[in-house]
């Protein structure tokens, strides 16, 4: 593996998960959503590229030794690919989420290559917690413009910090405020935060995994992107849907996604009618599980920077 495959993989993972059919509830290859496009997320995935590249190569450079690891600027290269996602496609927020994983990511992988010369997991996660606990107040103000760019649904308040206040920003500059110390505190409520501050349990010990069991029995990368989608969503209530919709939604869907598995779900012919009512019914409610499909992606770029290839 080299740095530009690092990019090629958080690609791809957002290619893929994107692709998968029918994932209930949220835009996939056969379905869209108002105003949201199947074409939309294709081209945010592409468009978020040399984004994800520059930031692998600052983290090939930190494990090195030739930059320090809170120059990476993880904020500035979120910011950025938001900015790029923006100029590619028409929709607006297509993947907030996703970027705020896997730039994390990108930045890491590129410090594992540095000090391994491959990428092992174990040390990925270590390199990953250094990155996330080294951002700093300005790419906490970075990741405040690039959401205020995406413009996404149902933001909650970080106490005193709201995203639309200016005063926001000066209190984080005057108290040095670290991204890090924002993700801490909104961590209760939103489960991207979360895995921020977890050295991204969900994605390293359940969604990764569970990619490569999923694709080692079925060699099939559809039914493993979407089971791995319902898994996912079964045991983590989908905190985008419960900002919109309320806890009690968010704990149904959560149980309904658990007794799709229970069937079967993707891996029998029961389990896969009841995925595409799953997803005719969440649809005409409105209810998009994008949490449990932005933890897909970071599980499936895991996945294929250990080597697996659709």
């Amino acid at each position: 593996m080299d740095i530009e495959d690092i990019a090629r993989a958080a690609q791809l993972a957002s290619a893929l998960e994107v692709s998968g059919y029918p994932k209930p509830g949220n835009v996939h290859r056969t379905a869209d959503l108002k105003g949201m496009t199947f074409e939309h997320f294709i081209a945010s995935s592409i468009a978020i590229g040399p984004v994800l590249l520059d930031v692998a190569k600052k983290g090939f450079r930190a494990g090195k030794g030739e930059i320090k690891t809170v120059d990476i600027g993880v904020g500035g290269a979120i910011k950025s690919a938001i900015g790029n996602t923006m100029k590619w496609q028409r929709d607006g927020n297509t993947n907030l989420g996703i970027v705020l994983l896997l730039t994390p990511l990108a930045a890491a992988a590129g410090m594992t290559l540095a000090k391994e010369g491959k990428i092992q997991m174990k040390k990925l996660r270590t390199n990953l917690s250094c990155v996330l606990k080294s951002t700093t107040p300005e790419d906490a103000l970075n990741v405040y413009d690039a959401i205020l760019i995406a413009n996404p649904e149902g933001l909650g308040k970080v106490d005193e910090l709201d995203l639309k206040n200016e005063a926001s920003k000066k209190k984080i500059k005057e108290e040095r405020i670290s991204l890090y110390e924002i993700m801490a505190i909104s961590s209760g409520w939103d489960n991207i935060s979360r895995e921020w501050v977890t050295d991204m349990q969900i994605t390293f010990e359940f969604g990764y995994p569970l990619v490569r069991k999923l694709y080692g029995g079925t060699k099939n990368m559809n039914t493993t992107t979407v089971q791995s989608f319902l898994e996912i969503l079964s045991k983590y209530p989908d905190t985008y849907v419960r900002r919109i919709h309320g806890k009690k939604i968010a704990e149904k869907v959560s149980e309904k996604a658990r007794a799709i598995i229970e069937k079967g779900g993707m891996l029998t012919s029961a389990g896969r009618v009841l995925i595409k009512k799953f997803d005719e019914e969440l649809r005409k409610k409105s209810i998009n599980p994008g949490t449990a499909a932005d933890l897909t992606s970071s599980s499936l770029m895991l996945a294929i920077l250990d080597g697996l290839r659709p």
